[in-house]
């Protein structure tokens, strides 16, 4: 496992970004392909983050980790694209992501849940469903939300609950299936 918090005092070397760019793009990339909903978009903002990163490297805090500067640049990156480009409607993933299920059974499931969730995801409203990602997959506290949205920590609440409101009934077969 890549131990990304860096060891030298000063900014990270271009070695340092190499690195974690060939251990982490990955997951960048499908935290902005689960925002952005388009994979075109996904690309552009994880190139719009690494060139940011790159740019203020200088800012960057030994204390923290690397790889999770670069993830946070990269979802406020996906997030930027949206507001410029405020699309009319979202189209169905159709871009697999990795998984690590052990075992065949585990990773047809995971397919399964994955499929349905993305399904389900596209009946959500713009907000509902970026709160819902970045709350829930990417673990975002709800005040780092609503500043990012430039909004209050109300508004997210609200979207959230109409959001797990809708999947629940979107995803209600799963229940039964248990």
């Amino acid at each position: 496992m890549l131990e990304a918090v860096l060891k030298s005092p000063g900014v990270p070397t271009q070695a340092e970004f190499h690195e974690v760019i060939a251990t982490r793009a990955d997951r960048w990339y499908s935290a902005c392909l689960r925002i952005t909903r388009d994979e075109g978009l996904a690309e552009d903002a994880v190139q719009d983050a690494l060139l940011n990163a790159w740019n203020k490297r200088h800012q960057f805090d030994r204390g923290a980790r690397l790889d999770t500067w670069i993830h946070r640049i990269a979802i406020n990156a996906a997030l930027q694209i949206l507001r410029r480009k405020k699309p009319q409607s979202w189209e169905p993933l159709e871009h697999e992501i990795a998984d690590d299920a052990a075992r065949p059974e585990d990773a047809h499931s995971a397919e399964e849940l994955g499929e349905q969730l993305a399904d389900a995801l596209c009946q959500l409203s713009d907000i509902e469903r970026v709160c819902f990602v970045l709350k829930h997959l990417e673990q975002w506290r709800l005040k780092e939300i609503a500043e990012e949205l430039g909004t209050n920590v109300g508004t997210i609440k609200q979207a959230l609950f109409r959001a797990l409101k809708k999947l629940r009934v979107s995803m209600a077969s799963l229940r039964s299936e248990q």
